[in-house]
């Protein structure tokens, strides 16, 4: 920037970036604006503008925290104009991120950041990857970031989804990623805006047809009203033709007949240009009249403010139903503390019904011949199938949704964010439960109690100069029963525990774990 030359190397985009971040008065080292992140207010409101593309986005989210988790990084979501709406992923790479000001309420825009890779994607409206020094001010340069623009189906810029790594990552399979991530949350955009009208499905690759590239049409009678990138690039459209084009200007065939012939099965049209496609329309359920159906698209129903979770482990099956809510899903209910909830008593005849929170605590046990078992702790995000010997009861009032499993294979049919939200938290209670199994068959009652210790830490602990401090905790039979042991041994190991410090107990029903890497430590040498 300073003699005019350009090193070897640098890609187009990155140049042109870096001329727009000086443009915006950025000095090479800091960013223009220290702080830059909205309130919890602003913040809530932004979320609420941007419902739409939340929920479409959230399952492809937790899927890419998933599949990139051994990178070390986080998911980022924006909205169209580079503000944070949500970051997920590892918690190390976590405290980096917030150092950084890659949060939710951040603004990661060109003109506040400079060149980074939400605010260059925005800009040049293209994947691309800013790697470490690409980054214009010197403090963004111990990270990599790729980004991939979310286009709306009427063309707009609905927001971008990244990752972002330490830049020891390699970027090289990042972009693939991404856009496939991009790709299918375009497709639910479409099919949250669009699922009342008629769609016309085509690709000129009849094994493509119904697959992820696909390309989708939307037609309010013959007049067409949305369209995903695939279909735009497939018939060489302009975005500037949503709203004014018609079928007939559109393929080489009337309107009528191909509806009549798509509808039950694939027919083969030409487009206006003269090229050939595979084509299947989807009718909608209901009629509707124009008047309805501009309502459809201007004012869907209002639903909840999307709620973060605080680290990767908490699913959101619950805001996903928060969401459906509004169109006659299932409804949360409140849970008085001291409730039970006995699977025995929701069986129907298609099977168990599946038990969703959406906030408390829940205590989830099986009981024999007086003797009780926990089974599972449940919290926030947590859901579980409720077999006939489970009971759950009520630790802490909250919300939770009991489904029966007839609702629940519709709900799953129906909203395909909701399974894809809901396999991963029962995946996670399979795994516990597995867990559990093989801890008590195979693991002494000091290895299970320093980890059940650990796990309470890490979900209810509070963090001070002390060490990690633990209320409300159980003790007792409780503590006994949650790690299936005696209580008589439970309180030796508990005993030793205070005795060498590793574990103080200042009330009853109180813990404080002095260095809880130090437990962690013999967790991992009793292993």
């Amino acid at each position: 920037m300073s003699d005019g030359i350009v090193p070897e190397g640098i890609p187009l985009p990155i140049l042109r970036s870096w001329e727009r971040s000086s443009l915006h008065g950025l000095s090479n080292g800091t960013p223009r604006r220290s702080e830059t992140r909205l309130t919890e207010t602003a913040l809530k409101e932004l979320r609420e503008r941007n419902e739409e593309l939340l929920i479409s986005a959230w399952g492809e989210i937790v899927s890419l925290c998933r599949e990139t988790q051994p990178l070390g990084g986080v998911v980022v979501l924006t909205d169209p104009n580079g503000v944070v709406l949500v970051r997920l992923g590892d918690s190390s790479f976590s405290d980096e991120a917030e150092r950084l000001g890659l949060c939710p309420g951040g603004d990661w825009s060109e003109q506040a950041k400079g060149t980074n890779a939400i605010g260059t994607a925005l800009s040049e409206r293209f994947a691309l990857s800013v790697i470490g020094a690409e980054h214009f001010c010197n403090g963004n340069t111990d990270i990599s970031c790729s980004a991939v623009p979310i286009i709306d189906p009427c063309g707009a810029l609905a927001g971008i989804i990244d990752l972002s790594t330490s830049v020891t990552v390699a970027h090289d399979y990042s972009l693939p990623l991404l856009k496939r991530a991009a790709n299918e949350i375009e497709r639910r955009l479409f099919e949250r805006r669009y699922g009342r009208f008629e769609q016309m499905h085509l690709h000129s690759n009849p094994r493509l047809l119904g697959g992820p590239n696909e390309g989708l049409l939307a037609f309010d009678s013959d007049r067409l009203i949305g369209a995903n990138r695939t279909a735009v690039e497939l018939i060489g459209l302009s975005w500037s033709a949503i709203g004014v084009m018609h079928f007939r200007q559109l393929f080489s065939v009337q309107h009528a007949s191909v509806t009549r012939q798509a509808s039950a099965d694939e027919c083969v049209v030409q487009s206006a240009q003269g090229s050939t496609f595979f084509a299947r329309m989807q009718m909608p359920t209901k009629s509707h009249g124009v008047a309805d159906a501009a309502k459809t698209i201007d004012r869907e129903p209002a639903r909840p403010a999307l709620a973060e979770p605080a680290t990767g482990r908490d699913a959101l099956p619950h805001v996903v139903l928060e969401a459906l809510q509004g169109e006659g899903g299932p409804k949360l209910r409140k849970m008085k503390v001291g409730q039970l909830v006995y699977g025995a008593n929701l069986m129907d005849e298609t099977g168990e019904a599946i038990l969703v929170v959406a906030s408390g605590r829940y205590r989830c046990f099986a009981s024999h011949e007086g003797k009780e078992l926990t089974l599972f702790t449940l919290g926030p995000g947590d859901a579980v199938p409720l077999q006939p010997e489970m009971v759950v009861e009520v630790r802490k009032e909250g919300e939770a949704a009991v489904i029966a499993r007839a609702a629940f294979r519709r709900l799953t049919r129906d909203h395909p964010e909701f399974g894809m939200c809901i396999l991963p938290a029962v995946e996670k209670m399979l795994n516990r439960s597995l867990t559990m199994v093989g801890e008590m068959a195979f693991r002494s009652v000091r290895y299970r109690l320093i980890r059940y210790l650990c796990e309470m830490a890490e979900h209810d602990g509070r963090q001070t100069p002390n060490g990690v401090v633990i209320e409300s905790a159980p003790h007792g039979d409780d503590l006994a029963m949650a790690i299936g042991a005696a209580r008589q041994s439970v309180s030796t190991v508990l005993a030793e525990l205070i005795r060498a410090g590793d574990v103080q107990r200042p009330a009853p029903r109180t813990f404080v774990i002095p260095n809880i890497e130090s437990l962690k430590e013999e967790l991992r040498i009793l292993r």
